[in-house]
């Protein structure tokens, strides 16, 4: 391209040093300089309705994906202890209204396959009998307890429900699950070969706020994971490394934020109802393919 040359959108233009991207109803020109100036179309863009597309659906999948990644990366920079920094042992997801899994990014499997299990069970633990939930924006969850989806006590799930001022309930749910180098338990590690219950194993949460009304509870967390259970059994101990306790469920608390800025932007982008319309065809795709 030279001098005076224009270019209408779509369109890629590929340099030795860098890649220019020209959209849909916008053009470029280049100027005395050399320089590439874009010009902004103001047609207006189609409308999205909530009716399946197949293109749309690939769309939507790898949009959900890459959010559930970005939410790794977070909880990857932000959290301290060896464990989930940088051995990598931890997952995050993505969960519609009712706790259904959407989409996760590639982390562990035996994480991923009973994380939908946890997410429900919370959104059952909260829900009244009159169907209102007793949870509000700004409450964030905690649970490692194996009745409620867990897996090994040293598995922390964090899930954070996400509101939107239309809904009186949640309009999908983020969660992050990460393992922790100790819970408790009578053994450094929290996973003793010859425990016979559940409490010598560590600290069991079914159910907390680990934030409530925006507010981090550090000293009822605190207080949880330094108090042994006391459910029968050897005498067990609190965790034995309370300061990266705190620090990696405050980063998995990151991580679901990141994960709700992202997705209040494609809600923002897309409409509610065609977000929620494709998390529900995402999930009937998977079950068809299953089948297959």
């Amino acid at each position: 391209l030279k001098f005076g040359d224009s270019l209408l959108g779509p369109a890629i233009i590929l340099q030795n040093t860098s890649t220019i991207v020209i959209e849909p109803n916008c053009c470029c020109l280049v100027t005395t300089y050399g320089d590439i100036e874009i010009r902004i179309g103001n047609d207006q863009v189609q409308e999205i309705d909530t009716s399946l597309n197949n293109v749309r659906l690939a769309i939507f999948g790898h949009r959900f994906m890459s959010i559930a990644e970005q939410m790794g990366r977070a909880l990857e920079r932000t959290s301290v202890s060896t464990n989930i920094k940088e051995r990598k042992d931890f997952s995050c997801a993505i969960f519609g209204p009712n706790g259904g899994l959407i989409a996760n990014a590639p982390h562990l499997p035996v994480h991923l396959g009973s994380m939908q299990d946890a997410v429900r069970y919370q959104v059952k633990y909260w829900t009244n009998d009159d169907g209102t939930v007793n949870i509000k924006e700004g409450d964030v969850l905690v649970s490692n307890h194996p009745k409620a989806g867990g897996t090994h006590l040293p598995d922390i799930t964090v899930i954070t429900p996400v509101f939107n001022p239309n809904a009186k309930k949640p309009i999908f749910w983020l969660a992050s699950r990460g393992h922790h180098a100790d819970i408790g338990g009578i053994a450094p590690g929290s996973m003793p070969p010859f425990s016979k219950y559940l409490s010598e194993e560590g600290v069991a949460i079914e159910a907390f706020k680990l934030v409530q009304n925006g507010l981090f509870q550090e000293d009822d967390i605190t207080k949880l994971l330094v108090t042994p259970n006391a459910l029968g059994g050897t005498e067990a101990k609190g965790t034995r490394n309370l300061s990266d306790n705190i620090s990696d469920l405050k980063a998995q608390i990151a991580a679901n934020n990141k994960g709700i800025e992202l997705m209040n932007i494609l809600v923002d982008e897309y409409k509610l109802s065609v977000v929620q319309a494709y998390m529900k065809y995402i999930q009937d795709n998977a079950v068809l393919m299953n089948i297959n």
